[in-house]
């Protein structure tokens, strides 16, 4: 079965700078991700993996809602639908672009870039 990565695109965003003066404040970020699948039932060749990244930085706040959509040759089936590749490698095909996105973002915006760490999803899996 061949697997591309068509597209993505932000689904919603939240950018929030906190105006309170930092001299004060110690450097904190807390990193949250959520991660998710869909299977369009108009279209059995394509499925959605979605994350929403919560970033809390001494100056802001960013809820980002973004997703990817990966395209099959063959319909996909149930036992697809339960396979590693939708639960660990499309995720860690797509979780790149979230973090160019984020470093990228937090750049344009004037501060200094966030770099997300790397994530396994293996692992992240097998904690569920």
């Amino acid at each position: 079965m061949n697997i591309q990565l068509k597209g993505w695109k932000i689904k919603n965003m939240s950018f929030k700078i906190d105006d309170k003066p930092s001299k004060k404040r110690k450097k904190k970020e807390m990193f949250n991700l959520s991660i998710g699948h869909s299977f369009p039932e108009d279209n059995n060749r394509e499925f959605g993996i979605g994350f929403i990244v919560n970033i809390k930085d001494e100056d802001f706040k960013i809820v980002l809602e973004m997703l990817f959509i990966f395209q099959v040759d063959q319909m996909i089936d149930e036992s697809f639908k339960q396979s590693d590749f939708v639960k660990i490698n499309a995720p860690a095909i797509a979780f790149p672009y979230v973090r160019s996105f984020i470093s990228n973002l937090t750049l344009q915006a004037g501060f200094e870039p966030i770099i997300l760490p790397s994530v396994n999803f293996v692992k992240l899996l097998g904690s569920n």
